[in-house]
């Protein structure tokens, strides 16, 4: 690995020496950034947006958590949009795409904002793009440190990366050997308090109401902001409407199809496998 990367263990506020820390980082994973934590500038892109590539020191490790060190800017209210962040490859090739809404953003001096993800598996080269759809009143200003070599990129998913060859943005992520959750998580729960999290919501029910989850068990609607269905999607996988001879529809988002059946993630995050027999028509979206 070239540069001023440094290595943390998870929980342990220590940092390590490089070469320490990459042997450490392929039995038990570790905070991946560049630089030492002071911003040099910061940077929106209109029509744009920004990639940083990470060496994760091994083939299969799990991306947790990921960090950016940014503000909004624009209106005292956030927009009602999302804006986009990508895991990538080596080639920069698009392997999750993450929808998470503006709201999560507080106007303001540049701040440490967590980007809720679920686990996500990835190579051992892997990248963290991110599209605010910016404008001259609404966006995300990224920070940026000054570096000798640079591992950023001004992108965009299928465009070529443009190097930025003397500057880093700042965005830290955490792996490790194992998933801290479940890789399966496709909703996106925002609190009130301005938390948020990757579930699985299961339904609602009771007296008084309450919102159940896979992992975080019951939640009161009082407590919740919203609660985005299939906020995540993989590589290759199409956003689509089945319609079934019934006359009813199926929006969602087609995982595999072949001539037995077709399987779609619908707008509640369930996965369901439809028989030809029962499909009129596709209608991609």
């Amino acid at each position: 690995m070239s540069g001023s990367i440094g290595w943390r263990q998870i929980g342990v506020g220590v940092v390590a020496l490089l070469a320490m820390a990459a042997a450490v980082a392929l039995l038990t994973g570790g905070t991946l950034e560049y630089g030492d934590g002071t911003a040099d500038g910061k940077k929106s892109i209109g029509g744009g947006g920004h990639l940083i590539m990470f060496d994760a020191g091994g083939d299969g490790m799990w991306l947790n958590r990921i960090e950016l060190f940014g503000s909004r800017y624009g209106t005292s209210t956030p927009p009602d949009e999302d804006f986009d962040v990508y895991v990538v490859d080596a080639d920069h090739k698009v392997i999750r795409k993450i929808c998470l809404p503006y709201v999560l953003w507080q106007r303001g001096p540049e701040y440490w904002r967590e980007l809720p993800i679920p686990p996500i598996q990835v190579p051992k080269e892997f990248g963290i793009g991110l599209v605010f759809h910016a404008g001259r009143t609404k966006g995300v200003y990224v920070a940026y440190e000054k570096a000798e070599a640079g591992h950023s990129y001004s992108w965009t998913p299928g465009a070529e990366a443009r190097l930025m060859d003397d500057a880093d943005w700042m965005v830290r992520v955490e792996i490790d050997d194992a998933p801290l959750g479940d890789p399966q998580a496709q909703d996106l729960v925002v609190l009130k308090s301005g938390e948020a999290f990757f579930d699985s919501f299961l339904g609602a029910a009771g007296e008084p109401i309450s919102v159940d989850t896979k992992a975080h068990a019951q939640l009161a609607p009082e407590d919740i902001a919203s609660i985005r269905f299939g906020a995540v999607s993989s590589a290759g996988a199409a956003p689509a409407t089945v319609l079934l001879l019934s006359g009813i529809k199926v929006p969602g988002t087609i995982l595999t199809a072949d001539e037995d059946s077709v399987t779609i993630r619908d707008m509640a995050g369930r996965e369901r496998q439809i028989g030809r027999d029962e499909i009129a028509r596709l209608e991609f979206n």
